[in-house]
């Protein structure tokens, strides 16, 4: 029991406690309307709460998410298949965007997004950078690889070779054995093709019009090349040779020195004799003789003939110069620069006849009269 002398303290003390705890935890001593505000700001407290810990959630989802995004974007660019997948040849048309590429690469089932491509190319700065052609392409390269393919424009090509005195026909079959044109098209762009050479002006529309002016040379083209390029390259070339020659003084036009020239390029073997051929037929020129050529011979026949007959130099026939005097009407054949060169400037000799060796030599026996070329033939016949 409480000593009452201490009541009063007891009382105050009590009293000071039961004021000061409740106006610093109780809400009993608030009025209504401090009541109310603190309802209200409660709710507040805790969406604010919620959106910091939403907030943080968010950052680390959210950087994950984009790292996951970008792992997918680089995964994109990976091969569609492993390393040994065959081949395929893409052709990219001329004109074509780079969202256009993408969708036909995708379609062939060589990138894995077209998307990720078209990102690629901008990222890269080569979205105007793509070259138009054929490409030899494949699902085990990278997107990356194959915008590289691309940009560098290593496009498929076809390498072909037209020898030294080649005719049109064989020059035909070349083309097609390649895989470069059909002869029917071939032999159209011969009759039909306008082509802006000053040389061909003037000339019939026929299988003959660019004899002799498809400069025999090797070529490198790109796959798929329209046939009238090629030819238009074959006849660039004569003209790029033609014009590096130095101008002759032989009395003859650029045609006949280039039908000269057809003739030397299938008789003669060696370069070192080409001038002096030339010469003696020049001299057969200038003395109406007739030319007595087995190139013009060897003209009639679609493939070479060997050996030819007496019979085959009486078969009548325009070209045929043991029958028809002086040139025949056009080249009968392709000659290389050295032929060209020889007909501008022909030997000057007193020669007009030759034969072949027959010893292995690939040279002649040159003769000024008809008793020398027949032992020259006698001899010759000795060496076989």
């Amino acid at each position: 029991m409480p000593n009452p002398d201490n009541m009063e303290e007891a009382i105050q003390i009590e009293d000071v406690q039961q004021t000061e705890g409740p106006a610093e935890f109780g809400p009993d001593t608030l009025d209504p309307d401090q009541q109310k505000k603190k309802k209200r700001a409660l709710p507040f407290v805790s969406l604010l709460l919620l959106l910091l810990a939403l907030g943080a959630a968010g950052g680390v989802f959210g950087g994950r998410y984009l790292q996951a995004q970008r792992n997918n974007w680089l995964d994109d660019l990976e091969p569609v298949s492993p390393p040994g997948d065959q081949e395929i040849i893409f052709t990219l048309e001329r004109g074509w965007t780079l969202s256009r590429t993408a969708e036909a690469l995708y379609a062939n089932n060589l990138i894995r997004s077209a998307e990720s491509f078209i990102r690629l190319g901008k990222q890269e700065n080569q979205a105007e950078s793509l070259k138009a052609g054929r490409f030899l392409l494949s699902s085990s390269m990278s997107s990356a690889e194959i915008l590289d393919e691309l940009v560098k424009g290593s496009v498929l090509t076809a390498r072909f070779t037209i020898p030294e005195g080649y005719t049109l026909r064989q020059i035909a079959k070349v083309l097609d054995e390649k895989g470069i044109a059909k002869e029917e098209a071939f032999w159209a762009c011969v009759r039909d093709t306008e082509f802006d050479f000053e040389f061909l002006e003037g000339l019939p529309a026929d299988e003959h019009r660019l004899e002799g002016y498809l400069f025999p040379d090797t070529y490198i083209i790109e796959l798929d090349e329209p046939v009238e390029t090629v030819l238009a390259r074959m006849l660039s070339r004569y003209a790029e040779i033609w014009a590096s020659l130095p101008t002759g003084d032989t009395g003859l036009n650029d045609r006949e020195m280039l039908i000269l020239a057809s003739i030397v390029q299938n008789e003669v073997k060696l370069d070192e004799e080409r001038p002096t051929v030339a010469g003696v037929f020049m001299n057969r020129l200038n003395t109406n003789m007739l030319l007595q050529s087995c190139s013009t011979v060897q003209y009639y026949f679609e493939e070479p003939k060997f050996p030819l007959l007496t019979a085959d130099t009486q078969i009548d026939y325009p070209y045929n110069t043991y029958l028809y005097s002086g040139l025949p009407p056009g080249p009968v054949g392709s000659p290389g620069k050295a032929s060209l060169e020889a007909a501008i400037f022909p030997e000057d000799t007193e020669y007009l006849y030759f034969v072949a060796r027959e010893d292995g030599s690939g040279g002649h026996y040159f003769s000024r009269t008809l008793s020398e070329h027949n032992q020259a033939s006698a001899r010759a016949k000795a060496n076989r």
